[in-house]
């Protein structure tokens, strides 16, 4: 860190302390005082003590990165005789304000000489600021009260809690201190059961494992409040409808003789009075469903699978596509799990709403054990047609915007398919010199269409007997067509994908059994011109091989010999490698100049790729009742070729040959690729608070391109960097060893390892804020590869290391982000790269959409 970034860093501090030292009582009475903090005292065990400040009646407002009271700061830029008059104004609704309503009320409350001003800032100071939390010693005692109430609930029956006061008369601010005593705590002495139900007995021991409750375990009210709700989803999972609904069902019993030692027993029983001793168990009944959301006209009338539907005019849809979204069975024992994925599935589905479920006792006879089920529907439009416009900013295209269109025609054939056209573009700009000057001087342009169906399209079989609908079977079918400009090179794609997907719960698996695609690279003689460090590299291995053969030279500069004919020759001259070090280049450079030709390589060749994957995720989030610190884990597999390779085998393709020397196959002269690629990607979120939280993430990857094919293609080789990434440096710029320590190359290779970790924090409203550390590396698994071959001893030192800050807007349903980060280690330094390139004024900076993971 330079001397430059020490003086702006000790300026920015000493801006923040003085911001911070901001008076913030000018407008609280002489008599008041500012409450600046709530401490917390401990005598012995300092338990509970993060959960503490939220069962604290007064609590300060929240400061911008824990000191800095911004709310209070500008709550005094306003002056206090309109805190009233806005008060007024934004009690009344948004279309009612305007400039006659703020006059008026400046008349109403004498303050003209405001009159004919919008006061736009100070109005938003009033909205952004808010009044210092004044200390009340009423309701000091009273959070001690709550505190002691909050310690017996977590069984230290005998905990005190005195409140203590620091009132600085001249600041005109409070601190209260809550001195807590807390003793030995109570605990479980014994756990035992009174069900007077053999059927919810039986229940229970089979679950008994589950059980939150054991004998030893510290007396916590809060885990009884968790036994009490899980026996209760478990009871109503078996049938018992409404069970503890008036929670009177489930009680514990807890003799106190001993307040130290507590036997406790569970009782579960009917209330005295009821003559009926046993529980009913209850069966879903009917399940009638109103299909266009009208419950009165049911002139159209359809049956299917034991359900029944109506309609108030003729069905669009075959029946099943109700019913398959519908996973109550008429006879089947009630249970909540059915209710909750019957909503997931409708919800899921694009042809029509759930405008209501009501689950009812035969209204006949509200003593039968049989439920009615009625579901009403609303189907969606025929036609969706959404048009979107975005600005954008990535790493590859500096600016871009992006119009969009999409088209959606619902149940084409009358089985719930919808056909879905897609036509995405964006303009933008790249800065590169070799680029014309013009400000939109790259592109991108994509267009797919899709066939989605709510089951396998596994004709002519029909999975429902064998594939359950809970897990919500969908296939689809695709082509698509893209192309595009972006860093010079200019390609375009041709795909065709088959595939199908099931949700067993809170994981997923998707299978495509069919992926094609077809890569052509439209400008591959501008490579050097575009790359231009690989070029440096190349030129500097021409003119020292020049030197090694001069009848290379002459036929080069005659045009005998081609550039690419050059740059095979001397990548397969042993003669020449033989003799490094020749003059001023060593076999290092030659492996650079190996590196930068398998590079080229890969990004121009056009290729064919068939494939088969495999993808499976777990999704804690997905679980009915709420994880604390989910976990979610993401996996894919993929083969290529193997059906390219049968057919080689079978009809023989043409042959070509590569720089290497070997022989590959080719389809109207593109080759086809082979490859196995496995990604493994886990995050753990862990919850600290409601606003606040730790999430983690780490990433591996491997591709082994083998057979056919020794390259892998660009679009499935591994990067580093970007917004989701090592966010200290440029996508596609990260490599274990670039050819210089600010290198703006592109970098690809066939190994990933990725490591994240994040602090999310509130800072105001919308606006949340986060601290990253990201590391990790890309790095090639073929030997001949040496500069950025993977070594177990080695790879270590080849972890670049990033960190920094970044600001969230959340706007519910979707959240823009911009990072901030630095180069903590910088693996292109040959002697560590510790915090060497550290410039805090010239962060990286990454714009995205939504958390990076």
């Amino acid at each position: 860190m330079n001397c430059k970034n020490i003086f702006f860093l000790t300026l920015a501090g000493i801006f923040l302390w003085l911001l911070s030292a901001c008076s913030i009582t000018d407008k609280i009475p002489d008599h008041e005082y500012v409450l600046k903090k709530n401490q917390y005292e401990f005598e012995g065990e300092r338990e509970f003590r993060r959960e503490l400040e939220s069962y604290v009646y007064q609590r300060p407002n929240s400061r911008l990165f824990g000191f800095i009271p911004n709310r209070e700061w500008a709550y005094n830029q306003v002056p206090a005789e309109l805190d009233t008059v806005f008060a007024d104004y934004y009690g009344y609704n948004l279309q009612d304000r305007n400039r006659a309503l703020l006059d008026s009320l400046l008349v109403l409350y004498g303050q003209e000489e405001y009159l004919g001003r919008s006061l736009w800032l100070r109005r938003q100071f009033y909205r952004w600021g808010a009044r210092p939390v004044t200390w009340n010693e009423s309701e000091s005692v009273a959070s001690a009260e709550n505190l002691e109430r909050f310690y017996f609930d977590r069984g230290y029956f005998d905990a005190e809690v005195t409140p203590t006061y620091d009132l600085d008369t001249v600041a005109q601010t409070a601190q209260v201190t809550y001195n807590i005593e807390i003793h030995d705590p109570s605990f479980i002495a014994s756990y035992d059961q009174a069900i007077t139900d053999s059927n919810l007995e039986r229940i229970y021991a089979e679950k008994s494992d589950k059980s939150l409750i054991e004998p030893g375990q510290r007396f916590d009210v809060q885990k009884f409040n968790d036994e009490r709700a899980r026996l209760v989803r478990d009871f109503q999972n078996n049938g018992y409808y409404r069970f503890n609904d008036h929670g009177t069902d489930i009680i514990f019993r807890v003799d106190s003789t001993d307040s130290k030692q507590l036997p406790v027993t569970l009782r579960i029983a009917k209330e005295a009075t009821d003559t009926v001793r046993n529980f009913q168990q209850y069966y879903f009944g009917p399940v009638q469903i109103y299909t266009d959301n009208n419950l009165r006209d049911t002139a159209y009338q359809a049956q299917n699978r034991g359900y029944q539907l109506y309609a108030s005019r003729p069905f669009r849809f075959h029946p099943r596509v109700f019913t398959d979204a519908v996973v109550i069975n008429p006879g089947s024992l009630y249970n909540l799990r059915d209710i909750a994925d019957t909503r997931r599935l409708i919800f899921d589905r694009e042809n029509f709403t759930m405008t209501g479920m009501e689950i009812i006792p035969n209204p006949a006879n509200p003593q039968d054990s049989i439920l009615h089920t009625s579901i009403t529907l609303r189907p969606k439009e025929k036609f969706d047609l959404e048009l979107a416009f975005e600005g954008s900013y990535s790493q590859l295209l500096n600016f871009g915007i992006s119009p969009g269109l999409r088209l959606l025609t619902r149940n084409i054939f009358g089985g719930g398919e919808n056909l879905q056209f897609n036509l995405r573009g964006t303009l933008g700009t790249v800065n590169n010199a070799d680029i014309n000057t013009n400000f939109f001087n790259a592109y991108e342009l994509s267009f797919e269409t899709r066939l989605t169906l709510p089951r396998l399209m596994l004709p002519p079989f029909d999975t429902e007997g064998w594939i359950p609908k809970r897990w919500n079977p969908k296939s689809s079918a695709s082509l698509g067509l893209s192309g595009q400009r972006n860093i010079a090179l200019g390609s375009r794609n041709y795909s065709g994908i088959l595939d199908f997907a099931i949700s067993p719960g809170i994981t997923t698996h998707t299978i495509e059994p069919f992926n094609l695609q077809y890569i052509r690279n439209t400008e591959k003689d501008r490579y050097f011109r575009i790359f231009t460090l690989d070029n440096a590299v190349r030129q500097n291995t021409f003119e020292q091989y020049f030197l090694f053969n001069p009848l290379a030279e002459e036929m080069y500069l005659s045009g005998e010999l081609p550039a690419d004919a050059l740059e095979e020759m001397i990548y397969n001259d042993v003669e020449f490698v033989d003799n490094l070090p020749f003059q001023n280049y060593t076999y290092e450079d030659f492996a650079n100049y190996r590196n930068i030709i398998f590079r080229k390589q890969n990004i121009t060749q056009d290729v064919l790729i068939q494939a088969f994957s495999h993808s499976f995720s777990y999704d804690e989030n997905k679980r009915y009742e709420n994880v604390r610190n989910p976990l979610v884990i993401y996996t894919r597999a993929e083969v290529a070729g193997a059906l390219l390779r049968l057919l080689d085998n079978t009809i023989g393709f043409e042959q070509q040959t590569d720089i290497t020397g070997e022989t590959y196959s080719t389809i109207g002269g593109v080759p086809y690729s082979e490859y196995i690629k496995l990604d493994v990607d886990v995050r753990k979120t862990f919850n600290l608070t409601p606003n606040t939280s730790i999430a983690l993430r780490s990433f591996t990857g491997v591709a082994f391109p083998f057979g056919n094919w020794k390259f892998l293609p660009f679009t499935k080789a591994y990067f580093g960097g970007g917004s989701n990434d090592v966010r200290a440096w440029r996508a596609f710029a990260l490599s274990p060893a670039p050819l210089s320590t600010d290198d703006r190359g592109t970098y690809i290779d066939q190994m990933k390892l990725t490591w994240n970790a994040e602090y999310r924090f509130p800072i105001q409203g919308f606006f949340n804020g986060a601290l990253f550390v990201d590391a990790g590396n890309i790095w090639s698994l073929d030997p001949d590869n040496t500069r950025t071959l993977f070594r177990w001893n080695e790879f270590y030192k080849q972890i670049a290391v990033g960190s920094g800050f970044g600001l969230r807007l959340d706007f519910t349903f979707v959240i823009a982000r911009i990072d901030f980060a630095y180069k903590i280690h910088n693996p292109a330094y040959s002697d560590g790269g510790w915090f060497r390139d550290i410039n805090i004024f010239r962060p990286q900076i990454q714009l995205g959409i939504n958390h990076p993971f």
